[in-house]
């Protein structure tokens, strides 16, 4: 079983994927993940705080896969240890596995391509090393790899996950002016004009939760991959 939800902003955002609000990991194991879509959170500063979340996490039943937003300490996050798994680059930590930037994976009979990163509208009130990181704004080598990538795979996946979106899709899935999201909106918007196959493409970030064409935003929603459908 596949899972996906949004944002967890760890302590804030977590409980999302407690026993009360997802009761269907019941009958999960190890063998079966939940996604999370960027701002995971976790590895922010080894505090208690920290250590509380990342025992919860490794004792829950699942593998935990996560993919960076803005909000995390990238810092941290770049001095993990680089392994391969199911195809792609990742920073694995027991059973919580980070997913690179620009790798594609192939997870239950189903492949992947995956690009973390945006920017943080609130950088002004953050402090670079502290609460903020330029890193989270991925790289020109980190994108072309991702374009690389997708080339390898003839530019065909059965999904996409970022944390934000293309750009084009600001104004007509939230009703906000693009102006002011740049980055990393435009940089998937060429990999998105580069007309790639896939079925859904999923992301977190706008703190709603909605469909539009073939994009899906999550926030507190936690979808089973296999068996969501788009309301018409």
């Amino acid at each position: 079983m596949i899972y996906i939800t949004g944002d967890t902003h760890i302590p804030l955002d977590i409980s999302k994927l407690n026993t009360t609000y997802f009761p269907q990991q019941a009958e999960m194991t190890k063998e079966d993940f939940v996604i999370i879509l960027g701002d995971f959170g976790l590895y922010w500063h080894e505090d208690k705080t920290f250590r509380h979340w990342h025992k919860w996490l490794q004792e829950k039943p699942w593998t935990t896969l996560w993919l960076d937003g803005n909000h995390e300490n990238h810092d941290w996050i770049n001095s993990m240890e680089v392994s391969q798994w199911h195809g792609g680059k990742v920073h694995k930590d027991g059973s919580i596995i980070h997913l690179m930037r620009g790798q594609v994976y192939e997870i239950e009979d189903q492949s992947f391509f995956v690009l973390g990163g945006a920017d943080s509208t609130d950088r002004e009130h953050r402090r670079e090393g502290l609460s903020w990181w330029p890193q989270e704004v991925p790289s020109w080598a980190e994108f072309n790899e991702a374009v690389d990538n997708l080339e390898k795979v003839g530019n065909k996946v059965d999904y996409i996950l970022t944390h934000t979106c293309p750009i084009d899709l600001i104004r007509p899935m939230f009703h906000l002016n693009p102006i002011g999201y740049s980055t990393v909106e435009k940089a998937l918007q060429l990999i998105y004009n580069h007309n790639p196959e896939f079925k859904r493409w999923f992301f977190g970030h706008w703190h709603q939760s909605r469909d539009f064409s073939k994009f899906t935003c999550l926030y507190n929603r936690v979808i089973r991959l296999d068996e969501y459908k788009v309301k018409d």
